[in-house]
């Protein structure tokens, strides 16, 4: 028995060596890589340029298409223009004056109106075009807004908005993962303090990221798991009852996910962990029930998406239902579940009455930092506590608050696609 452990654990060292030396290579191979990127830059900017003329002459004719068709009557062109004046106009209108926004509407409505019983065809095309356009063009004016908004903060405070609080007994700077020295420090315990124009967001931010771990730990086991059996071990019938089942807990309000929350687990852990009110972990738990519908959901359609024959194959020589999934299923689905448990680390991120209800009454730096049984506010529930008696500087600082929780969702969402395409390359055949 000591030789067969002594031999797992040489296998175990050696694995972990090559795994290292894997790493260390993709690490030192960086350099190299941006090199090559960057002396290809040149040659392809210039095949960009090239080729922007022949791409805009295109993108040209198939708008032209997509909004007048091939070969319009010329009422039907005009009709075209007149639908597409109004509805510029009601934008122009909103932007500028809001007064007048109300005539240029009324008149979209009637032309969709008289459009839809002569020419529904081409209305139906028109309000296609006009409502993906008015999707993209409100992200980016909602981008724009938000960070024109904090861009004032940002500019007047600078880094004190991550400025880290003296410790209320020592007066020293709290610790912070050895960055006491390099942010600057807030003479005021809690950070936040409108009253004396203090205002770190730095206990909100370790808040979020405390609240998403927690969330992350039990959507992300709990989901894959859900969606293996959803997947590959119940039967039509159960799938059909599960998976609708678990798709409801999404359209349950997120109030009420709260209050559950408190009412139910608050008094467990006072009784199980005797700690004496709401917490890190209530508030990590609950989010991350809350995330599940999504990690399930994602999940489940990644791994639907693995061909029948990789696990029928499996089977053939000899493989369990378990060894099938284990070897073949999880593997080939990787990159959609990665993305399934990033999209719900999302919906924990950006999770905002559940965690208001929990921990309404925290304000300060958790002690220690790990303590997950203490309890502070997040970012979105500082914005959701503050906003309503909130003015002036507080409202802009909130908006850079919004700005930091916008930039993480999106770049999370960014890797989920990003993810999700490479999964879709794999099973193609293409890596």
């Amino acid at each position: 028995m000591t030789s067969r452990l002594r031999h797992l654990l040489r296998s175990a060292a050696k694995g972990g060596e090559r795994r290292l030396g894997r790493l260390l290579a993709w690490i030192l191979a960086i350099p190299a890589r941006l090199g090559r990127w960057v002396r290809a830059l040149p040659g392809r900017l210039a095949q960009r340029l090239v080729a922007a003329p022949g791409q805009i002459r295109r993108g040209a004719a198939r708008t032209r298409r997509a909004l007048f068709g091939n070969d319009p009557r010329p009422v039907e062109a005009a009709f075209s223009l007149a639908l597409l004046g109004s509805v510029l106009g009601v934008v122009v209108a909103f932007l500028s004056v809001n007064d007048l926004t109300a005539y240029p509407m009324v008149l979209t409505l009637v032309l969709v109106a008289v459009g839809w019983l002569r020419f529904q065809a081409r209305t139906a095309k028109l309000l296609t075009f006009v409502a993906t356009t008015a999707t993209v063009a409100t992200l980016g004016f909602i981008t724009v807004f938000l960070f024109q908004q904090a861009w004032g903060p940002i500019t007047e405070f600078g880094s004190s908005l991550l400025a880290i609080p003296l410790h209320g007994e020592t007066g020293e700077p709290r610790w912070f993962f050895g960055l006491e020295g390099v942010l600057p420090t807030s003479d005021i315990p809690k950070g936040w303090d409108p009253n004396n124009a203090k205002y770190s967001l730095l206990a909100a931010t370790w808040a979020t990221v405390v609240v998403t771990v927690i969330a992350g730990l039990v959507s992300g086991p709990l989901g894959i798991l859900g969606a293996l059996f959803i997947a590959e071990i119940a039967s039509p019938g159960v799938r059909e009852v599960i998976k609708p089942a678990v798709e409801i807990l999404a359209g349950i309000p997120s109030i009420v996910y709260g209050f559950i929350g408190f009412a139910v687990l608050n008094s467990f852990v006072q009784d199980a962990f005797l700690d004496a009110g709401a917490s890190f972990l209530i508030a990590g738990l609950v989010v991350g029930v809350m995330a599940l519908p999504t990690t399930v959901s994602v999940a489940e359609d990644a791994l639907s998406a693995v061909p029948d024959e990789m696990n029928d194959g499996a089977i053939a020589m000899g493989a369990t239902e378990w060894q099938t999934m284990k070897s073949i299923s999880v593997p080939a689905a990787f990159s959609g579940i990665s993305a399934a448990v990033i999209l719900g680390l999302g919906r924990a991120i950006g999770e905002t009455m559940a965690v208001a209800a929990i921990m309404a009454s925290g304000t300060t730096f958790a002690r220690p930092l790990y303590d997950v049984f203490d309890q502070s506010v997040t970012l979105t529930s500082r914005i959701a506590t503050t906003y309503g008696s909130a003015s002036g500087a507080t409202v802009e600082v909130l908006f850079v608050a919004g700005v930091m929780l916008f930039t993480i969702v999106a770049i999370m969402s960014l890797i989920a696609q990003y993810v999700e395409r490479r999964m879709k390359r794999k099973l193609g055949g293409d890596l």
